[in-house]
């Protein structure tokens, strides 16, 4: 005897196939969207054009430190900072540096002292980039800086930005002299969002 079979049941497996599709277009469009993965870890590098006597004791990129920018002209390297795998022209950065004027004397018993010359701030565009590589914050005399995306160092003829272009400073974004890197309530949140990371993730992050 032959078992009639439901109508459900001969096209629950066409039924399933369609569902799957949807679903999975679904994500795709919500993906694709909200560009989950449109952004890599760069390195961040801070280059100075002030000459030996000068140096950027601490600068920062949207409130994160980069290191310190000695009297060589050259930063360490600090990891990492998200950019977009796309450039856009609306991309910025917030950047925050306090520059020191190196005082020597000419007799070496006496240790050299520095002198703050002004904390600055500025809304900075990162400029126009083909693929995403390490970013370099160039800082200049005037309170200038500029950010720019480069696989090849300063020292490259492929650096967008030459250690002996007297011409560069002129792209530069013009900073505003502030009194302190950061304010009272902005240390605040800031000291909050590094307890609740804490919290969160352990001592390790």
């Amino acid at each position: 005897m032959k078992l009639p079979i439901l109508n459900f049941v001969r096209w629950y497996p066409i039924i399933s196939l369609i569902l799957a599709s949807i679903v999975f277009s679904v994500c795709f469009v919500i993906y694709s969207y909200y560009n989950v993965d449109d952004h890599t870890p760069v390195s961040l590098n801070g280059v100075h054009h002030l000459g030996s006597d000068y140096r950027i004791a601490q600068f920062y990129i949207d409130k994160h430190g980069g290191d310190n920018v000695g009297e060589t002209g050259y930063s360490g390297t600090v990891c990492c900072r998200m950019l977009p795998r796309k450039w856009s022209p609306e991309l910025q950065a917030n950047v925050r540096w306090e520059v020191h004027h190196i005082i020597r004397s000419s007799d070496p018993a006496i240790p050299e002292k520095e002198d703050v010359v002004a904390i600055y701030q500025a809304q900075v565009p990162i400029e126009q980039y083909s693929e995403p590589n390490s970013l370099w914050v160039h800082f200049f005399t005037e309170g200038r800086v500029r950010i720019v995306a480069s696989l090849e160092g300063p020292d490259s003829e492929k650096h967008p930005v030459h250690q002996n272009d007297d011409q560069a400073i002129k792209q530069a974004v013009t900073g505003t002299v502030i009194n302190a890197l950061f304010t009272e309530e902005e240390l605040s949140t800031l000291r909050q969002e590094a307890e609740d990371e804490r919290r969160k993730h352990g001592e390790w992050r």
